[in-house]
């Protein structure tokens, strides 16, 4: 794609590009970024491409679809602006119309999930491509961003829609990510207890919980997967089952409420954690002189690093961050 130079041309011939992912304009950033263009202008020219593809471009007189700074187009019309600085560029393909806007942006803040996450389905459906290599290879994304995208399309549009509501009724999508660990076997293995009710119903209780507090945190499904995975190792999957049917029941049961013995890990947890924080308190203390003599001290530290590290990665959710950047 051949970029041009920069030009002036009236803001009501541009228009959004319908492939944009970006579907969410929260009103104080997009407050914050119109009182800056009323006071200095905009000074990174937005992106445009002719909306005819044709060899003569006339900027007075052609209409331009937007490839980068729908934001700053968005402030312009409000502010009434006749003119702004684009720079235009040829007209792309589908597909390289998409590639482009999430190599513009991963340079920058990073969308939200879900809007992501749509955009990347359109992407695969033009492409016929779902392995999450190519795909991260293609858009910039990590392919931990490219799997969470992926459960999020599997969630139904009501649930989605939540994702895309106003901030004061936007639900957080790492809630809908950390459910899949008890909502993907559940849907794989046919639990009977997920698959009488339905998939958005019981995605509805859950959620009715979390929104309640008796589910306090986003997190507490991998105490659900770590039940599930207790009560296969100890061979009471039917308890199991029963107790999740109860667990849906009743509006005020938690997840400590879940009776399976030996099935949790609860106690082992609690354990690892006290000895984490009293390992801190020593390794603060210690006299690194006396470590360099000591292969055999070096040895187990090296070896604790790379497991705690592991450990770590298989915890943390890597989140993405809020959109609050002009664009």
């Amino acid at each position: 794609m051949k970029p041009g130079e920069v030009t002036q041309i009236p803001v009501a011939h541009v228009e959004r590009n319908p492939h944009n992912p970006r579907r969410l304009f929260d009103e104080k950033p997009m407050r914050i970024l119109q009182e800056s263009i009323a006071l200095v202008g905009i000074l990174v020219p937005v992106t445009v491409y002719p909306k005819e593809d044709k060899e003569d471009i006339n900027v007075e007189k052609d209409q331009f679809v937007l490839l980068d700074g729908e934001r700053r187009w968005r402030c312009a019309t409000n502010l009434g602006l006749e003119k702004m600085p684009a720079i235009v560029v040829e007209s792309p393909s589908e597909e390289r119309n998409i590639l482009t806007m999430f190599h513009i942006h991963n340079m920058r803040e990073p969308w939200m999930l879900m809007p992501t996450a749509l955009k990347l389905q359109t992407l695969m459906d033009i492409l016929q491509e779902d392995n999450e290599r190519k795909l991260a290879e293609l858009t910039k994304l990590s392919i931990s961003q490219i799997r969470r995208c992926k459960i999020l399309l599997t969630y139904s549009a009501k649930h989605q829609d939540m994702l895309l509501a106003p901030p004061d009724k936007r639900l957080r999508a790492d809630f809908f990510i950390e459910l899949q660990r008890i909502r993907g076997p559940a849907l794989r293995e046919g639990f009977p207890f997920w698959i009488e009710r339905g998939d958005e119903k019981c995605v509805d209780l859950m959620l009715a919980k979390y929104l309640k507090g008796v589910v306090k945190a986003v997190t507490d499904s991998r105490k659900l997967a770590e039940i599930y995975r207790g009560a296969i190792r100890t061979a009471q999957l039917d308890r199991f089952f029963n107790e999740m049917d109860r667990f849906l029941d009743n509006p005020k049961m938690g997840i400590q409420d879940i009776d399976i013995p030996g099935a949790t890990f609860d106690k082992e947890y609690k354990e690892i954690r006290r000895s984490a924080k009293r390992l801190h308190t020593q390794l603060l203390r210690l006299d690194t002189e006396a470590v360099s003599g000591d292969q055999e001290m070096i040895d187990i530290l090296e070896q604790l690093l790379g497991l705690i590290q592991s450990k770590l990665e298989e915890a943390l959710v890597e989140r993405v961050r809020p959109d609050v950047q002009p664009d």
